[in-house]
């Protein structure tokens, strides 16, 4: 027995790196997909039915075991990320904006709070990032860790509704300028994590904290932005609608004035002939009056209602 338990830990203590990825397997199919899609369901605020849940932890599992096991870096993560893209739109039938930021913000969260995470704990072991990687003893606790960390936040925002809703709101216009903003965001993160992760052994825990709490004040300045600009352009929309609404009711006036002329004159005419006592011509201004009110009335024809109801057409038609 005791040498059934020391095999085993010379087996969880000493580089395996095999049996880390053997061992991931499980982690990925009902740890970390399941965390990144409630991360994204918790940013967006939406509720992807049972079928759609399964549907992207099932594809996600498997694109991640084969980029994992089969292709070699950096590919892998330049396919994870393409893979990624087409998963969340085919299944979720995202917009564009939302499709690029539930592609890359689960493996962003992960790889923050990882470099956020690992060099305390390589300190505090007193060991090296790559004993991290390589000993299963050293890297599965600080990964547990990891998901639990990311799923309270994620817990936290979901519950205080912080998520961006904001993109619901943005036009076609706006939206490029935000996708090339998301893909130079993404390049800065990537080339900040593949730094610190190459050097964590040698930064002090100073360097880890005020790094994380740049890439903080980085979204979080960015969200505050972005939002005051789609604020500025709902207010822009409104200004033109508004303005519009001007124009409309100028035009009402002109034709209230025109029919209070009319009707003036009409009155008039009416007065004339009734001071002179000229009852045929009066007769006969009327019968003109009808035959005017009559292609008035005539005009319902023009109702956008009566246009557009069949029935409307195929008495046209007849």
């Amino acid at each position: 027995m005791m040498d059934f338990l020391n095999n085993i830990w010379v087996i969880l203590s000493t580089p395996n790196q095999m049996l880390i990825k053997i061992l991931s397997i499980p982690m990925i199919i009902f740890l970390e997909m399941p965390i990144s899609l409630y991360i994204i369901t918790s940013i967006f605020n939406f509720s992807p039915t049972k079928k759609e849940k399964l549907l992207y932890i099932g594809i996600s599992s498997i694109v991640s075991l084969l980029s994992g096991f089969i292709i070699p870096s950096p590919f892998n993560i330049i396919f994870n990320y393409l893979s990624s893209f087409i998963i969340v739109h085919f299944i979720f039938k995202t917009n564009a904006i939302k499709t690029i930021i539930a592609s890359i913000l689960p493996s962003i969260v992960f790889s923050i709070v990882q470099s956020l995470v690992f060099n305390p704990y390589i300190t505090l072991l007193g060991i090296t990032y790559d004993k991290v990687l390589t000993i299963p003893i050293y890297k599965f606790p600080i990964t547990f860790f990891m998901y639990i960390l990311i799923f309270i936040i994620t817990y936290i925002i979901k519950n205080k509704k912080l998520g961006l809703t904001i993109l619901d709101e943005f036009d076609k216009k706006f939206s490029r300028v935000i996708i090339f903003y998301l893909i130079f965001g993404l390049i800065y993160i990537i080339l900040e994590i593949l730094i610190t992760a190459q050097y964590l052994d040698m930064l002090p825990l100073t360097y880890t904290f005020s790094n994380f709490i740049m890439l903080l004040l980085y979204f979080g300045i960015s969200i505050y932005c972005i939002s005051k600009v789609v604020t500025l352009t709902n207010i822009t929309k409104k200004l033109e609608s508004a303005e519009e609404y001007n124009k409309t009711l100028h035009i009402l006036h002109d034709n209230v004035r025109c029919f209070k002329h009319d009707y003036d004159n009409t009155v008039t005419t009416i007065g004339g002939y009734i001071n002179t006592n000229d009852m045929e011509g009066l007769k006969k201004y009327y019968v003109q009056l009808q035959h005017d009110c009559e292609r008035v009335n005539n005009l319902y024809i023009l109702n956008p209602n009566s246009i557009n109801n069949p029935r409307y057409l195929q008495f046209i038609n007849f």
